[in-house]
């Protein structure tokens, strides 16, 4: 589970050469009540960029928000993301798209053992040029050294029919190990369907050199969005003896569109008004 800088930099090095197999990856319900690797609805990623389905790759002219960056080369808050990804099939084909930032906002001092200011929670909407769809971004900063890690980020409110993928913003971060649509928190191999609910499985550690997990994305069929309640989780799943602990945090979350009357729906409220405008005057004429 331990994935340090230098073997990151290594994966960059090997994917800069060579073609890269990811895309956004649609999640499903498994049997419709349980999730597993067996049935499809927990999928795993993969160590090599080359072979990792949820890897886009991110390109060199993403730009950031002047002022949230770590150093000139690390950016946090990309305003605009260009990334490549892959189609599957025979032959694949290659996808160009740009992410383009809607809304971000950031939540500081986000504790795990009681009293501990361990990291930083950003929040992001984008919208993709490809098919036109949100895309909501999770990136956990872990900024203490402390031997506690996170190893489930949660994306609640996440509309119908997600799909997920993750993308590299500096040499500090962690790649997205598995997703599924689960609330679980525990490493069981079989874990309860939740509908709308994306669980993303990382080791966001700054004692084992993966401080950062990367830019998290979960994309959805909804057209709008809002903030809402417990939308962004996080957790310690105490794989190595911690303490089992986490939360759910206010975010972003998809919102359905208002329905948008028929016209036969139309005419009997047209027809409506006129019944009552007719009443109205005859009430004036009395």
């Amino acid at each position: 589970m331990k994935l340090k800088v230098a073997v990151i930099a290594s994966l960059l090095a090997f994917g800069a050469s060579a073609a890269n197999a990811g895309q956004f990856v649609s999640l499903t319900n498994g049997n419709g009540t349980n999730l597993s690797l067996a049935n499809g609805g927990l999928i795993n990623g993969a160590n090599s960029l080359n072979a990792d389905k949820f890897y886009i790759e991110n390109l060199d002219s993403t730009t950031y928000l002047a002022g949230y960056g770590y150093n000139s080369e690390n950016g946090v808050v990309a305003t605009s993301l260009n990334y490549r990804a892959f189609t599957t099939g025979s032959p694949a084909s290659t996808v160009f798209g740009t992410l383009t930032l809607l809304d971000w906002r950031a939540t500081t001092n986000v504790t795990l053992l009681p009293g501990v200011a361990q990291g930083t929670i950003f929040d992001f909407v984008y919208r993709d040029s490809v098919d036109g769809k949100l895309v909501f971004g999770t990136r956990y900063l872990n900024v203490v050294d402390n031997d506690q890690e996170i190893n489930y980020l949660y994306r609640q409110g996440a509309g119908a029919n997600p799909s997920t993928a993750w993308a590299f913003l500096s040499d500090y971060d962690l790649r997205m190990y598995q997703a599924g649509q689960t609330i679980d928190h525990s490493y069981d191999p079989s874990v309860s369907f939740t509908d709308g609910i994306v669980r993303q499985k990382a080791d966001i550690s700054v004692s084992e050199g993966n401080p950062w997990s990367g830019l998290y994305l979960v994309k959805t069929d909804a057209v709008n969005y809002g903030l809402g309640s417990n939308a962004i989780g996080y957790y310690q799943a105490g794989e190595e003896g911690q303490a089992v602990v986490g939360g759910f945090l206010n975010g972003y979350v998809a919102v359905a569109a208002a329905a948008v009357p028929e016209a036969d729906t139309y005419a009997l409220m047209l027809a409506g008004f006129g019944v009552l405008g007719v009443t109205a005057r005859r009430r004036k004429n009395k």
